[in-house]
């Protein structure tokens, strides 16, 4: 096994997620079910040849950026984090594409080689509900530490990559996204420290529907804060409803109960529709799922925009993947549920 400072290139994958239950409650005391979906981000590193320089690169994208502007990033997100200064971290994110991956490498801190490389490819659609982030950011991670002396635990990678995931997302985000990605399957997440495994009975089928929308999940955040601010206490009970469908919908899983799981979606629509978060695309696909036979339906990630997932069969998913198409959307059906993050030792050179 190459040591970190024999390596000169190392390669990491991990995949995207689909929320089964829990958007937006989780950000309010309550859990949430996610699963790692067959779609994935990938982050290759490579030594860089200037010192204490960064270089980044994601499709059109491309930064350089010093050692000691990169910790300099840090200081300030913290500063604006500790003042619940929201509008700072959204403004930092619009300018500077590459600002959370910056923020991950600060909070790794010295002990991140003096010059590297980062590039990110990815099979997952941006800003649409899967987790295009947080997959990045799981992989970033989990390659960056091939690299540094000391030895990481879970929470440590979970811990980085979810600072990547509050800039992306405006200065609020569960951990639920890297979480997912990092450590794959079924993961129940109750909003502070590391998630928990689910075990998952055989046969799901999931369809995923998305409209095309992108939607900025810090936007619909703060949509989200406003509308509980004007009634804070009768609002909290749909976040708590939320929570009760995602605490039945645990056991149900682990046993297999298809039927009753699409039930439950259904319900968990209803209360996403009553807080805001769904939109017209997202319902015109939820119905044409319906009318193809699917067990349940719902919108997943933060709404607004972005995907809906289709509760199946094995016999009727493809039926239920033709109808979200004729209704205008892109259908996937990816293989569910995976393994989280890895690095991929045949691209790890010395």
């Amino acid at each position: 096994m190459a040591r970190p400072h024999e390596i000169t290139a190392v390669s990491a994958i991990a995949p995207g997620k689909v929320i089964l239950f829990g958007e937006h409650a989780i950000n309010r005391g309550q859990p949430a079910l996610a699963m790692a979906v067959g779609l994935y981000a990938r982050c290759r590193i490579t030594r860089g040849a200037t010192a204490a320089t960064y270089r980044f690169k994601s499709g059109e994208h491309e930064q350089e950026v010093a050692r000691a502007d990169l910790f300099e990033l840090g200081k300030q997100v913290d500063g604006y984090r500790k003042a619940n200064d929201y509008a700072a971290i959204q403004k930092l994110a619009a300018d500077d594409y590459f600002a959370p991956a910056k923020y991950i490498l600060a909070g790794i801190g010295t002990a991140i080689p003096d010059a590297l490389d980062f590039t990110w490819t990815s099979d997952v659609p941006i800003s649409s509900g899967l987790g295009s982030g947080g997959s990045a950011f799981a992989a970033m991670v989990t390659a960056v530490t091939k690299l540094i002396p000391q030895q990481t635990t879970m929470d440590q990678k979970a811990d980085w990559a979810h600072r990547g995931d509050v800039v992306a997302h405006g200065g609020i985000a569960s951990a639920l996204d890297t979480q997912a990605s990092l450590i794959g399957g079924v993961i129940r997440y109750i909003g502070r420290g590391l998630a928990d495994r689910v075990p998952c009975a055989p046969r799901l089928a999931v369809v995923i529907g998305n409209t095309g929308i992108k939607a900025s999940t810090a936007e619909v955040n703060n949509k989200v804060r406003e509308w509980v601010a004007e009634r804070p206490d009768s609002r909290q009970s749909y976040f708590e409803t939320i929570g009760a469908l995602t605490r039945t919908g645990l056991n149900i899983i682990q046993r297999g109960d298809w039927a009753e799981l699409g039930r439950l979606m259904n319900m968990n629509q209803l209360v996403l529709e009553k807080i805001g978060v769904s939109s017209p695309e997202l319902e015109k696909l939820i119905d044409a799922a319906w009318a193809k036979g699917a067990l349940g339906a719902k919108l997943s990630g933060s709404g607004g925009g972005g995907i809906i997932i289709a509760l199946a069969t094995p016999q009727n998913k493809q039926a239920v993947a033709d109808a979200i198409t004729y209704a205008g959307g892109t259908a996937l059906v990816p293989e569910v549920p995976v393994a989280g993050a890895r690095v991929d030792e045949e691209e790890t050179k010395r």
